[in-house]
């Protein structure tokens, strides 16, 4: 039984220790990195992508990487300023979704408040 326990608590935190918040960092000018699922991908008519966490960050730690942030709950991505990327990015993350795997991303600098994606790496 206590075997049996143990193996539920250690299955119960290897799931919970794959989703986490964005991190930032000061290294390279500043970035954000997040490796997690993506909870909810939106597109709108105003050409914005937004991905997001599965656990938001506080936006004050934005600071870390020279971000003033509005929000810690989504990458962005704006089409008309890459339209080749944007669509990379976007068929990148709807895969992940639909098979449930990671994603992780790298943000540098700020779009409509948020972190602005301009890297996407999909895990096995």
């Amino acid at each position: 039984m206590k075997i049996l326990i143990l193996l539920v608590v250690s299955l119960l935190v290897s799931f919970s220790a794959q989703a986490s918040a964005p991190a930032c960092y000061s290294s390279y000018n500043g970035y954000c990195q997040y490796d997690g699922k993506v909870s909810r991908i939106y597109v709108n008519s105003s050409n914005l992508i937004l991905l997001y966490f599965d656990e938001a960050m506080d936006p004050a730690l934005g600071s870390e990487a020279n971000m003033s942030l509005n929000s810690g709950v989504a990458a962005a991505v704006l089409i008309t300023q890459n339209p080749e990327f944007a669509k990379l990015f976007y068929s990148t993350a709807l895969a992940a979704q639909a098979s449930q795997r990671n994603v992780q991303i790298q943000m540098r600098g700020t779009l409509s408040g948020y972190m602005k994606a301009d890297r996407i790496w999909l895990a096995e």
